[in-house]
């Protein structure tokens, strides 16, 4: 058996195509785990749902509210009570989210191996909070799974050994994929466009949620005049993530203009709004990557990225708040871009990862 392990609504798209190929073989059983550090509400199950895991398939360990401390000590407590009383033979975890630490903690205080999907990535950048659980997860683990030449050389210079290593390619890039090959699955945009009186190639589509972006009054003040400066030029679409929203009513913010605010969107949703966008603006990780593979320029307001690749090889920039205007005109200004071609996102980053596996599951019963 092997533990798949999942927290949030980004997880559950990259693992869902490693499922479906786990779902396939005879040499292991796969249990996807829910460490519910988002909420098992509609937009989950839909995100579920999209990316074809069933309900009946997820074992949900459910969470209190409560502050970052509590959390992390409940999810690792729970997760541990789970690992108890049916251990498998490989936990699997996911990114750089708090349910990704506490799994892997969990796991390696009980001696059971752990391997790490999206390793080595690297912000240089210890005051966020995935910084320091892609750092502690990446120095535990047995196994590491990078979608990049970059991180493969971070964890090479970390000490980790080469064997360890695979260069498998992005999950996400293969759920994106094949979403887009399922023309059926990419609920209309028009309805979008119609509703908020967009245009195909007119629009922006924005996501912010990093705490160093919308937990600071004055942080959130700047995000909120750049989304006005950019509606200053074309429409903006702004899916409200949980956080932002409970931020922009904490600090008593509102926002003008042409931004359009919408509820989150499900996974099938926001790509088929973002494939027809002019540019994106962003604090995501995840949408660095999307964008790189659609063509669609994408603004990054960061000061750093751990997806470096995304700005050498991809459509993204790094961009500050108080230059929005002026990078947006340079995106409007340039024609769309050809989508990426970024080694190994491919699509086929499952069976390198399930080929793997299997690998150190023989070799580990031979020894």
């Amino acid at each position: 058996m092997i533990d798949l392990v999942i927290g949030t609504r980004p997880n559950i798209v990259k693992a869902g195509p490693l499922l479906a190929c786990l779902r396939d073989v005879d040499w292991c059983r796969p249990r996807l785990v829910f460490l519910a550090q988002h909420t098992l509400g509609p937009m989950t199950t839909q995100t579920l749902e999209d990316v074809q895991i069933a309900l009946p398939e997820v074992h949900r360990i459910d969470l209190e509210a409560g502050d970052m401390g509590h959390r992390m000590g409940e999810m690792i407590g729970k997760y541990a009570a789970h690992l108890d009383s049916s251990p498998p033979q490989l936990v699997l975890v996911f990114g750089d989210v708090d349910s990704t630490f506490a799994a892997t903690y969990a796991a390696k205080r009980m001696q059971i191996p752990v391997a790490h999907v999206e390793a080595g990535l690297r912000s240089g950048d210890l005051t966020m909070p995935e910084e320091l659980n892609r750092r502690m997860v990446d120095s535990v683990c047995d196994l590491l799974f990078t979608t990049t030449h970059s991180a493969t050389e971070n964890l090479l210079r970390e000490g980790r050994s080469a064997d360890s290593i695979t260069f498998a390619g992005n999950l996400m890039i293969d759920a994106l994929k094949k979403m887009l090959a399922q023309k059926d699955l990419l609920l209309p945009t028009k309805r979008l466009w119609s509703e908020h009186g967009l245009e195909e190639g007119g629009y922006a589509v924005a996501t912010f949620h990093r705490p160093s972006n919308v937990d600071i009054a004055g942080h959130l003040q700047q995000i909120v005049r750049l989304l006005e400066v950019a509606a200053e030029r074309l429409p903006v679409v702004f899916p409200v993530h949980p956080r932002s929203e409970r931020a922009l009513e904490r600090h008593g913010l509102l926002i003008g203009g042409r931004v359009n605010l919408v509820p989150p969107l499900r996974y099938s949703e926001f790509i088929s709004l973002l494939s027809y966008a002019r540019v994106a603006l962003t604090d995501s990780g995840g949408l660095q990557e999307e964008t790189s593979i659609l063509g669609i320029p994408c603004l990054t307001f960061r000061p750093n990225t751990e997806r470096p690749e995304t700005v050498t090889l991809g459509t993204n920039r790094l961009a500050r708040p108080e230059n929005a205007g002026l990078e947006i005109d340079r995106v409007l200004a340039s024609p769309m871009p050809e989508p990426s071609v970024i080694p190994r996102w491919d699509g086929n980053a499952a069976p390198r990862v399930a080929a793997a596996i299997e690998a150190w599951l023989e070799q580990r019963a031979i020894a």
